[in-house]
């Protein structure tokens, strides 16, 4: 394929049907690249034979060589991406009907990233819609009344639902965390803060769906979930910090979830909270906000004791 307009990069393990209600949402064009990359599912060897969609024109389906999760091989994907502009997908998510037509109108557009609605529905029912990622579509919607930025180029954490193009991606080296969890994150958050321009359409692009035991669910519940996710948004506000953007702390909600889950990570953080605020009383200020008075009390002997004791 030489040079097509769009590639679209879609990680996949081990849930080939959902796969193909995704590839169908996607027309056949030489305008879109689509790149399928399969994280090592058990019986990939079999897809192409069970699978005509992933032999369709202009798909490339490419097999990882190990299990190393979606920011893993999303990279992968990256590395064969060839188009102007990059969007991606998950496999059991889907696009909308007119959406060639959505992305095509802004093919010349100046941006470096445009931003979309999105639709969230149950997977096994599309006609029923559900509550997911609401704070993307509120973000949008409080973006076109007063023109803030800042929550759109660094807070909608998912690659998909927008559109960027290709070479700001390679300019600044972006690549997704190879990690169990949040390996969007850093990506989404990087890719806002370096582009020139933005752009924000009040259309939907993108329709998420909803699924029993997928990594959204249970949020933080998963072994090891809690201290990667930490990390994550440690280094992201890190970066911010260092690059005079930051707002707020996106490691301020795993705190509170250490405090309840995990005291030893707590601790772990506690001694770093110097590095994303000004001072520990700074955090300490920062994290009794919308407590009751015999929480922040209790909150402030226990930063004390992890301080006297170090």
């Amino acid at each position: 394929m030489d040079k097509p307009l769009f590639s679209i990069i879609i990680p996949h393990y081990d849930i080939p049907d959902l796969l193909m209600r995704c590839l169908k949402s996607i027309p056949v064009s030489e305008d879109i690249q689509v790149i399928v990359v399969d994280d090592d599912s058990l019986d990939a060897d079999t897809y192409l034979e069970r699978y005509p969609e992933l032999s369709r024109p202009f798909l490339e389906f490419i097999r990882a060589p190990k299990n190393g999760g979606a920011g893993y091989a999303r990279n992968i994907g990256l590395d064969h991406a060839k188009g102007k502009w990059l969007l991606f997908a998950d496999a059991d998510d889907f696009f909308v009907e007119d959406m060639y037509d959505l992305i095509l109108s802004d093919i010349d557009s100046e941006a470096d990233i445009i931003f979309f609605k999105k639709k969230s529905v149950l997977s096994d029912n599309v006609n029923i819609e559900t509550v997911r990622d609401p704070h993307i579509n509120r973000r949008i919607d409080q973006y076109l009344s007063d023109g803030d930025e800042w929550y759109i180029r660094v807070r909608l954490d998912v690659p998909w639902g927008k559109m960027m193009k290709r070479d700001l991606i390679n300019k600044y080296n972006i690549r997704f965390d190879e990690v169990m969890y949040g390996n969007d994150i850093i990506f989404s958050m990087q890719s806002g803060y370096y582009a020139k321009s933005i752009k924000v359409i009040n259309e939907i692009l993108y329709v998420s769906t909803s699924r029993p035991n997928s990594l959204a669910d249970d949020f933080c519940s998963k072994p090891r979930e809690l201290e990667i996710r930490a990390e994550v948004a440690f280094m992201a506000d890190r970066f911010l910090i260092r690059n005079k953007y930051d707002r707020e702390r996106r490691l301020k909600p795993y705190l509170w979830r250490m405090l309840k889950q995990d005291r030893r990570l707590f601790k772990y953080y506690f001694y770093k909270l110097d590095e994303i605020y000004p001072s520990k009383l700074k955090a300490l200020n920062d994290l009794r906000k919308g407590h009751s008075i015999i929480y922040q009390v209790l909150l402030y002997i226990y930063f004390f004791w992890l301080w006297i004791i170090r």
